[in-house]
């Protein structure tokens, strides 16, 4: 077998088997069976006669040949992935690909509705790998290697491009039911009475703006805990007489499921701050961030599907929980 008898599938094969270091993970990524892989790889030996991957309880080890392959082949599968986006038809129904999303913990669900229910049966043979987002992932945004995140309102980087899919209107008090504060009758003062859960998937602030909402009038609030879990705030909050701000219609759709829990709308004097002090940063609303390596006809295609796809469950969300006991207001 001679190199011009490789396939691009193959080579994107040997590169995926080189990033995870796994026949199976690369099969998962790429959408083939773990025979296409097996049979890409004896096809790959052959051209290049090394054995280019040695099996260990660890996993796919690459040789020095294959490290010295990687990089002019993940070149060559670029260069042949721009041609095929740019210059042939875009048809979502054949159309192939994976797509990298970060997402903080209460957009992950939605948007694994989203791809479910919109997206993958108007194109079968796209691949989507979600994950929850716990850091500031910029730099893979600008350098492709993660195309969206759907985050609030962080991510201040003048290199990325935004597309707001939701603004945010009221903003709330989650906290135990029958705690004190759902009276609706309570300052900066009375806030500072009680801790802080804060959900933060990572810190796009100094110190979190009820903090410094209560320092303002000469006050301080413990912060009880940090957390990237919407599951783990719920619990300490439902325990406790801890309290979080959040301005997400899914998180609230998710409290309204979970016993013990109640939210009121924070009172105009603390929600003006809070939109004064937030807008600082970027208009108070929830973003699909992305770079500028990819602006191929399927990565706007899947762009727009997942902005309108999130737009529509946001507005049936917000629309549930205005049926819903809560906010007592």
């Amino acid at each position: 077998m001679s190199f011009d008898q490789l396939t691009v599938q193959q080579l994107k094969i040997f590169l995926a088997v080189y990033k995870h270091k796994s026949a199976s993970l690369a099969a998962a990524e790429l959408g083939v069976t773990n025979s296409t892989v097996s049979r890409a790889l004896a096809a790959a030996r052959a051209v290049f006669d090394d054995v280019l991957f040695i099996r260990t309880a660890g996993g796919f080890v690459p040789t020095e040949k294959a490290h010295e392959l990687a990089s002019p082949t993940s070149e060559i599968v670029s260069i042949l992935r721009k041609i095929n986006t740019r210059y042939t038809k875009f048809s979502p129904a054949t159309s192939s690909g994976s797509v990298e999303i970060r997402a903080y913990d209460e957009f992950t669900y939605p948007v694994e509705r989203v791809i479910l229910n919109r997206i993958q049966p108007l194109a079968p043979r796209m691949h989507f790998h979600v994950s929850a987002l716990s850091y500031d992932c910029v730099n893979e945004l600008l350098n492709g290697t993660v195309d969206f995140a759907v985050v609030y309102e962080g991510f201040n980087d003048d290199r990325l491009n935004f597309t707001c899919f939701s603004q945010t209107q009221d903003i709330f008090l989650l906290c135990r039911s029958g705690h004190p504060l759902l009276s609706g009758c309570f300052c900066a003062q009375d806030l500072s009475a009680y801790p802080l859960i804060e959900i933060d998937n990572y810190r796009d602030n100094s110190r979190p703006l009820l903090v410094d909402i209560c320092h303002e009038v000469g006050t301080n609030m413990c912060v009880r805990a940090f957390t990237e879990s919407v599951a783990s705030a719920f619990q300490l909050i439902a325990s406790s007489d801890a309290v979080a701000v959040i301005c997400n219609q899914f998180t609230l759709n998710f409290a309204n499921r979970v016993q013990g829990l109640d939210y009121i709308k924070l009172p105009a004097p603390i929600l003006g701050r809070i939109r004064k002090l937030r807008s600082i940063v970027k208009p108070i609303g929830n973003y699909i961030a992305y770079g500028n390596t990819n602006q191929s006809p399927v990565f706007q295609w899947i762009l727009q599907q997942l902005s309108e796809g999130l737009s529509a469950d946001w507005q049936t969300a917000l629309e549930t929980n205005a049926s819903e006991v809560h906010p007592r207001t």
